[in-house]
């Protein structure tokens, strides 16, 4: 059967105001309704804004919505929120700094408790258990009194540390160095150097995972090269090979990374020329494993959705599989609040050997803010405080106003909120059926 625009093809895109798709001369700007149907949306042009509950819309084909493309106007209405909502168990927790730390710029979790990182740039160990912060090292990266923030983006100093507590780093976010210490000897084993280019758009690329055994650094040496570092000696390890206009991973200014829970894959918050945001993951394990040589074969690269002008963006693991990204739309001027959930085994019509598409398995309204998971659940942390999703259904099921978690304590299953007293903590529950109090 044909469509309203009079060609027998399959649908394309959202259904378009009468107006939109009746246009002769330029295309009309619009603006995306969401409808409060899930998350149901359509594009309606000025004069139907004001009657978006009850305007008319149809859908039509990929050659006659491309053609009505006009520029965006924001966004009308917001999805739908399932809630679900239950009390919430168990007590945020307030733990006290240590009066030796002082001003705490940033932490790390770590298996006897937590990395510190103080404003005069030492750089503590702190066993929660015994009560000792200790100093085990001092960083000499500083903030440039220069620094000039992009887009908002405001240079900061930035902690990671390894599980185990061996190693730490302290990078610039937004800037360009950073360095690694040995927390045994307090001495510095790494300077990092991420090469200026545009890397003020994007967090300082850094993890720590373990692999074989030890742990391994990941770190962004060039804007498109990530390395694989020991990072007790600096002896290179892997690394994805320089830009290749011909190969799917080419082209990436990589930004935050995100190991799987597993350490079996990880993910680069990254972007691409116009600018649009595009998040790429690949196989951690392998590459580890073969080393460069495992850019030479089916590395499981996997390049998620567009989003135009959009990256630095929540993005989390709900397990070695199914990766979380924040922000409904593919256009910062129309991104909502919400979770795109996508299982990177399953290829999407464009997927191919080397560049999976992987299939989105559940999108849903509502979360935004720092993202974490734990035990098949989402967490979302913003202004307001915590909500808890259940990412299979997209149902909010409970709050906890004004708590807002900074950090994921995966050791101890903790949400930590780094104030300038103190900790505040709270246990993640065990699944959508442990988010009601025992």
């Amino acid at each position: 059967m044909a469509l309203v625009c009079g060609h027998d093809a399959p649908v394309h895109g959202v259904p378009l105001c009468e107006h939109i798709r009746n246009a002769t001369a330029d295309p009309i700007d619009h603006y995306l309704h969401y409808t409060g149907r899930g998350t149901e949306r359509q594009r309606l042009c000025g004069a139907c804004r004001g009657e978006a509950p009850t305007a008319v819309t149809a859908a039509v084909c990929e050659d006659c919505f491309d053609a009505t493309e006009g520029s965006s106007l924001g966004v009308v209405g917001c999805p739908q929120t399932s809630d679900a909502g239950r009390p919430v168990g168990g007590i945020v927790r307030n733990t006290p700094l240590p009066d030796e730390a002082g001003t705490v710029v940033d932490m790390a979790p770590v298996a006897d408790g937590f990395v510190l990182l103080a404003d005069d740039g030492r750089v503590l160990r702190w066993n929660t258990e015994t009560g000792t912060c200790t100093e085990a090292a001092r960083t000499t990266v500083t903030v440039p009194d220069d620094a000039e923030a992009w887009c908002d983006r405001q240079q900061a100093l930035r902690l990671h540390a390894s599980r185990d507590g061996g190693f730490a780093a302290v990078v610039i976010d937004y800037g360009r160095t950073g360095e690694v210490v040995d927390m045994t000897t307090g001495a510095v084993t790494l300077r990092l150097e991420n090469d200026g280019y545009h890397s003020a758009t994007v967090p300082f690329s850094l993890a720590f995972t373990e692999h074989a055994g030890r742990t391994v650094l990941l770190h962004r040496s060039q804007w498109c090269v990530i390395e694989a570092t020991d990072p007790a000696t600096g002896v290179r390890l892997a690394r994805i090979p320089a830009d290749d206009p011909a190969s799917a991973w080419s082209g990436h200014f990589h930004g935050a990374l995100h190991p799987s829970p597993a350490g079996t894959r990880i993910a680069s918050d990254a972007w691409v020329w116009h600018p649009v945001g595009r998040t790429v993951a690949w196989n951690l394990d392998q590459w580890l494993t073969d080393g460069d040589d495992a850019w030479n074969r089916d590395i499981g690269w996997s390049a998620l959705p567009d989003c135009a002008y959009h990256w630095d963006r929540p993005v989390v693991w709900l397990d070695e599989d199914r990766l979380v990204l924040g922000g409904l739309g593919d256009d910062d001027d129309e991104l909502v609040a919400g979770a795109r959930v996508f299982d990177l085994t399953r290829r999407g019509p464009g997927g191919t050997a080397e560049a999976i598409e992987p299939v989105e398995i559940a999108t849903f309204g509502g979360p935004q803010g720092r993202f974490f998971t734990a035990d098949g659940l989402l967490f979302s942390s913003s202004e307001d405080g915590l909500e808890i999703w259940d990412p299979a259904t997209g149902a909010r099921l409970g709050t906890l106003p004004g708590f807002r978690p900074t950090h994921h304590d995966t050791l101890r299953g903790e949400l930590v909120e780094l104030s300038a007293v103190g900790l505040r903590r709270w246990r993640t529950p065990t699944g959508p059926q442990a988010v009601a109090p025992s």
